[in-house]
């Protein structure tokens, strides 16, 4: 069962990700940049170290990834106080704006799914969903060895 979850869920996922990401074509980004400003967008500004830690990459690709962004106004990069060896990485109302139209466009089309079921359907499976997550973050908090 396990291993069929995960493959629908991976299939959903994947389906609503290239969904969304067709707004990215209107600007200059690539999918790696998108990971980059997402993760900044859901957790916060971020250190470059930061930030390569949380996207699996190499420090010399994050510094690749910010300079564009930073070039094209997507983000900032500011030197922290404490220690001016390392900089914080911000999200621009810009840099914003995009994700934002991305969710937007995944929402429109997971409603355009939804719209297409049983309204009961709809309702137990987002039931369902959230109790999969919570049994998710409490594995992944160690609640649940």
């Amino acid at each position: 069962m396990a291993k069929n979850l995960e493959k629908i869920l991976r299939e959903i996922c994947f389906k609503i990700k290239v969904k969304g990401r067709e707004v990215l074509k209107d600007y200059p980004i690539t999918p790696a940049q998108f990971d980059l400003m997402q993760n900044i967008y859901f957790k916060g500004p971020k250190t470059m170290s930061e930030l390569s830690k949380a996207l699996g990459i190499a420090k010399s690709t994050t510094t690749g990834l910010v300079f564009r962004l930073e070039k094209d106004g997507f983000l900032t990069k500011t030197r922290m106080e404490k220690d001016k060896r390392i900089h914080l990485v911000t999200l621009t109302n810009r840099g914003e704006q995009i994700i934002e139209k991305v969710i937007e466009k995944r929402i429109i089309f997971v409603n355009k799914v939804i719209e297409n079921m049983p309204q009961k359907f709809g309702e137990e499976l987002t039931e369902m969903l959230k109790e999969f997550g919570k049994a998710i973050d409490k594995l992944l908090s160690g609640d649940d060895k």
